[in-house]
C-alpha cells in the first residue's frame, strides 16, 4: 500500500504547507513504501567567494551591503596607500558584477569600512580613511560617483548608521571597552556620544543596528583584526538605538580560529531577495599579503531569529550551502508595466490600474519601488493619490496603501465590495521628497498586516490578517509616477526561518521545527531565559528540521529542555541513524528551570536531510537542539599537545611541561577538539613560591592568542589553583563566570594529583586518595566537547603525566 508524502506545517503559525517557491526546499515521494521527504538545495554557494576585481593582495574587508530598488551594492575597506572605494553589485547577493570605484577623491586613501546609506534621493557614505577619522560623502547613485561634504569629523573608525522608524539617526564607532553611538541631527552632523554596554573586552569595532519586530539587535566585532579569535557578538535592545542592551547568551554568534577559517568579523546585516530572510556578510584571514598581514575574504551565511535571539546557521566554509531564495514574483519595471507580467484592471473614473497576474499566497512580503512625483510634473491636487495593491480580488475587493502628496501621509485602505472604509493614516517623514525613489514594503500574515517606508515601520494594522490575491499599482492624473522593482513573496514575519537548510555540525531553534500534519508540537508557553520561544512535543508529535550534513561523522546530539519535561521520552532521527532517550531529572541543576542534555549520538552521512524528535512518552518543552562532530577516546594515554598551539614559551621534559620564564600568559593545547565525555589526571607541581595561577583547561574551543584581544581568548572550562584555592570557571572570551571553588593546599616542592570526570553537564574533580569530590558542578548550559589545555603564567608551576581515558577507566 502506498503511503502519502507528509505535510508539514510551521507550528505555532497555522497551516502552511512548504513549497519550493522561490525556495530550495522540495518535498515529494521518496519510493512507494516510504513517508519520508527529499530535502534538495535548488540553488548553492560556498564560502568564502572571490570577486572580480577584489583589491590585489587585500581581498574583500570589512563588507558592507546596501539593498536598494531590489538590487544590492558591496562596498568594502581599501588596501592601504590605494585610492577610491571599490563597489560591486548583484540580484541575487551570490552574483555578483564589479561597478567600478564609486569615489576616488585623494582624501579616501586606505578607506576603512565605507557605509552607505540612501535617504529621500541621496546616497551617504560613512568611511575613516587610513583610520584617521571620519568624513561623509554624498552621491546620487549607490555606485557614485561619491565627493566628500565635511571636513574631518574624527569618531574613530567603523562608522555606522541606523536610520530608526521616527526618521531620527544614529551613528555607532569603535572604541576601546564597547561601541559608542551618538545621535545625529543631519546626515553629516554627530553629537556627543554614549558608550554602549557592548564591550568584547578590549577594543570593539565593527557595529551595526538592524531593528525587527520593534526590538534593536546591535552586532558588533572585535578584538583585533588579525586575530584567529575575531568574532562577532550581538546584543538586543528595546529601549532606544543608543539605550540598555542585553548581552546575549548564544554569543558569539561568528567565530573560527581553525587554521584554514579563522578571523571572521566586522559583518553588515542586509534582507534578503526574498524579502523575509536576513543575511550576514563578513570577512575570514587567509595567508600573509606582501606587507605581511593576512588577506581578506568575503563570506555571507544565514540569520535566524527566535523571539529576542539571533543565531547564524553557521559559519559555513568549503562546501556548498543554501542560496538565498528568491521572491516568487519579481519585475525591476523602469517603465510601464508590460502584458507579460500585468493586466489592466478596469475603472470607471479612469486612471491606471495595474495588478499582476501572479498571485500571492494568504501571507507574503510585497515591495514597490516609485518616483511618486517626478520632477517637472507638477503640484498633485485635491484628493489625488499614489496606491499600492495588494490582496486584490477584484476592482471591488481590495487593499491598498495610499501616498496622498498633499497632505504627505500614508494611509491603509481597504475596499470591500466596492465600499471604501475609513483609512487608517501615518504621516511621511518630515521633508519627504516624492521626486526620488521610495520603497513601500508590506508584509501580511496571521498577525497582521505591517507597512514600512524606506524600511521604516510607519502603520500596523493587527485586523489586516494575510488574505491572498495579485498585487500592483493604482493611480490618476496628474500624478505621472515612475515605477521601479516590485516583487513579493510568500513569507513574511520570518516565517522563511523554519524552511531554511540548516548546517550540521550546528544549533536549530526547536520553535523553528516543522511538525506533520495532526501531530501534537506547537509553542510552548513556558518562559525562557533569552527570550526566545519553545516548543511543546507530546507524546506522538514531531518536530523535524531540514538540515545539511556538511561531512561524515558521529554527532552528539544534545537538546535545551524545561525542567517540567523530566521524565518524558523522545526518539532522535536522521538519515538511517535513530535514538531513544529518557530525560533524567538528573540533568537538572538546582533551581534551574532549563538544562542542556545530551539526548543522541547518531552516525549520518554528509547531504541533506530530516532531523526529527519524536514523542514518545510525556511532554517536552524544547528551546533549541545543538549538533557537533564527537569521536571517543579509544583507551586511556598521554595527552598529546599540539606544538601549533603553543602559546608562550614551554619547556617538556619527561613529560612534565612548565615555563621557562614567569610573565607571559601562556597557554598549550592538545587532544581533539571534538571530545565529549572524558576524564583527565595530571600532577601539578609548586616548584618556587608564587602568586600567579596554574590552570588545566577541559572542553575547549575556539583558541587563539593574540597581543591585543582578551586575555581569555578560549571556549571552555577553567580549573585554576591559586593561594590554596581550586576555582571552576566557564569562559567564553570576555565571559568569565567562577562556578564553584574548593580549598586545596599545595605547599612549595609539593605535587597534587588531580582527577577531573566530565559528564556530559557535569564536572567532578577528586583530590588523589580520596573518593568524595573536592568539587562537583552540574552545568544547566554546558560545553559539551573540546580538547585539553594547561595555563601558566610563572615558571613556578609544572604539570606532569597529563592523561586522558574514556570516561568511567583510568
Amino acid at each position: 500500500m502506498k503511503r502519502q508524502a507528509k505535510k508539514w506545517t510551521l507550528i505555532g503559525a497555522g497551516a502552511a504547507v512548504i513549497a519550493a517557491a522561490g525556495g530550495a526546499l522540495w518535498m515529494t515521494d521518496n519510493n512507494e513504501a516510504s513517508d519520508k521527504v527529499a530535502v534538495t538545495m535548488e540553488r548553492t554557494y560556498e564560502n568564502p567567494m572571490t570577486l572580480p576585481e577584489e583589491w590585489e593582495d587585500y581581498g574583500i574587508g570589512d563588507p558592507y551591503v546596501l539593498r536598494h530598488n531590489g538590487k544590492y551594492y558591496l562596498y568594502c575597506s581599501t588596501k592601504d596607500w590605494r585610492v577610491g572605494v571599490k563597489a560591486w553589485s548583484s540580484d541575487d547577493l551570490v552574483n555578483w558584477t564589479y561597478a567600478g570605484l564609486v569615489t576616488e577623491e585623494p582624501l579616501t586613501e586606505g578607506a576603512y569600512a565605507p557605509e552607505v546609506v540612501y535617504w529621500n534621493g541621496s546616497f551617504y557614505m560613512y568611511t575613516s580613511p587610513g583610520g584617521k577619522g571620519h568624513y561623509v560623502l554624498r552621491g546620487d547613485s549607490p555606485t557614485g560617483p561619491f565627493a566628500i561634504k565635511t571636513e574631518n569629523l574624527g569618531q574613530t573608525i567603523d562608522g555606522s548608521v541606523f536610520i530608526d522608524d521616527d526618521a531620527s539617526w544614529t551613528f555607532t564607532r569603535a572604541e576601546s571597552g564597547g561601541i559608542v553611538a551618538s545621535r545625529m541631527s543631519d546626515p553629516y552632523t554627530m553629537e556627543a556620544g554614549t558608550k554602549l554596554n557592548s564591550s568584547l573586552g578590549h577594543w570593539t569595532e565593527g557595529s551595526m543596528i538592524i531593528k525587527r519586530g520593534g526590538t534593536y539587535f546591535l552586532t558588533y566585532t572585535g578584538n583585533h583584526v588579525f586575530s584567529k579569535g575575531y568574532r562577532v557578538n550581538y546584543a538586543v535592545g528595546h529601549e532606544a538605538p543608543d539605550g540598555m542592551y542585553a548581552i546575549a547568551a548564544n554569543n558569539p554568534i561568528l567565530i573560527s580560529t581553525a587554521k584554514d577559517f579563522n578571523g571572521l568579523g566586522h559583518s553588515a546585516t542586509v534582507l534578503g531577495p526574498d524579502m523575509d530572510a536576513y543575511y550576514i556578510v563578513y570577512h575570514n584571514l587567509i595567508g600573509h599579503s606582501a606587507e605581511g598581514p593576512p588577506v581578506r575574504m568575503l563570506n555571507m551565511d544565514r540569520l535566524t531569529f527566535n523571539g529576542d535571539k539571533m543565531s547564524v546557521l553557521g559559519p559555513t566554509h568549503g562546501a556548498p550551502t543554501e542560496a538565498p531564495a528568491l521572491p516568487a514574483f519579481r519585475d525591476p519595471l523602469g517603465g510601464e508595466p508590460e502584458a507579460e507580467q500585468w493586466e489592466r484592471a478596469s475603472e470607471a473614473d479612469g486612471g491606471s490600474f495595474w495588478v499582476t497576474k501572479a498571485q500571492t499566497d494568504a501571507r507574503f512580503t510585497a515591495e514597490f519601488n516609485a518616483v511618486i512625483q517626478p520632477k517637472g510634473t507638477g503640484a498633485p491636487a485635491g484628493e489625488s493619490l499614489f496606491e499600492t495593491v495588494v490582496s486584490f480580488k477584484d476592482e471591488q475587493n481590495y487593499r491598498s496603501i495610499g501616498i496622498d502628496p498633499a497632505a504627505g501621509t500614508l494611509s491603509l485602505r481597504e475596499t470591500r465590495e466596492g465600499q471604501a472604509a475609513a483609512p487608517q493614516e501615518a504621516k511621511l517623514p518630515d521633508g519627504t521628497d516624492l521626486a526620488a525613489l521610495h520603497a513601500v514594503r508590506i508584509e501580511s500574515d496571521a498577525a497582521g498586516t505591517r507597512v514600512y517606508w524606506d524600511g521604516l515601520l510607519l502603520a500596523e494594522r493587527k485586523e489586516w490578517q494575510a488574505a491572498a490575491g495579485r498585487i500592483g499599482y493604482r493611480y490618476a492624473e496628474p500624478l505621472q509616477p515612475e515605477l521601479h522593482y516590485t516583487a513579493f513573496s510568500n513569507e513574511a514575519g520570518g516565517s522563511s526561518d523554519a524552511k531554511a537548510i540548516k548546517p550540521v555540525p550546528g544549533t536549530v531553534e526547536a520553535a523553528h521545527g516543522l511538525t506533520g500534519e495532526g501531530a501534537a508540537a506547537s509553542l510552548s508557553s513556558a518562559e525562557t531565559p533569552d527570550g526566545s520561544r519553545a516548543a511543546k512535543l507530546a507524546e506522538g508529535g514531531e518536530l523535524s528540521f531540514p538540515v545539511d550534513v556538511k561531512r561524515d561523522g558521529t554527532y552528539a546530539i544534545a537538546a535545551m529542555v524545561s525542567k517540567a519535561s523530566a521524565g518524558a521520552k523522545l526518539a532522535v532521527h536522521a538519515g538511517d541513524a535513530s535514538e531513544r532517550v529518557t530525560l533524567d531529572a538528573g540533568s537538572f541543576v538546582g533551581e534551574a528551570d532549563w538544562a542542556k542534555v545530551p539526548i543522541a549520538r547518531l552516525t549520518l552521512t554528509k547531504g541533506t536531510q530530516w532531523l526529527t524528535l519524536t514523542g514518545m512518552k510525556g511532554e517536552a518543552d524544547i528551546r533549541y537542539i545543538e549538533a557537533a562532530l564527537s569521536v571517543e577516546i579509544g583507551e586511556a594515554g598521554p595527552v598529546a599537545f599540539d606544538p601549533e598551539a603553543t602559546f608562550g614559551d614551554w619547556q617538556a621534559t619527561d613529560g612534565s611541561y612548565a615555563l621557562a620564564s614567569d610573565g607571559q600568559d601562556s597557554k598549550l593545547y592538545g587532544g581533539d577538539a571534538r571530545w565529549g565525555d572524558y576524564e583527565v589526571s595530571f600532577g601539578l607541581t609548586k616548584t618556587a613560591e608564587s602568586l600567579g595561577e596554574a590552570s588545566i583547561l577541559l572542553r575547549m574551543t575556539s583558541e587563539s592568542d593574540f597581543p591585543d584581544q582578551v586575555a581569555d581568548a578560549f571556549i571552555g572550562y577553567e580549573l585554576a589553583f591559586r593561594n590554596g584555592r581550586v576555582i571552576l570557571r566557564k569562559i567564553s572570551y570576555e565571559v568569565n563566570e567562577e562556578l564553584d571553588s574548593a580549598l586545596l593546599e599545595i605547599g612549595e616542592g609539593q605535587t597534587a594529583r588531580v582527577r577531573v570526570k566530565l559528564d556530559g553537564p557535569k564536572l567532578t574533580v577528586y583530590a588523589e586518595g580520596s573518593d568524595e569530590p573536592l568539587l562537583a558542578y552540574a552545568d544547566s548550559s554546558a560545553f559539551l566537547h573540546g580538547r585539553i589545555g594547561l595555563r601558566a603564567g610563572s615558571a613556578g608551576w609544572s604539570f606532569s603525566e597529563v592523561t586522558v581515558s574514556p570516561p568511567g577507566k583510568e
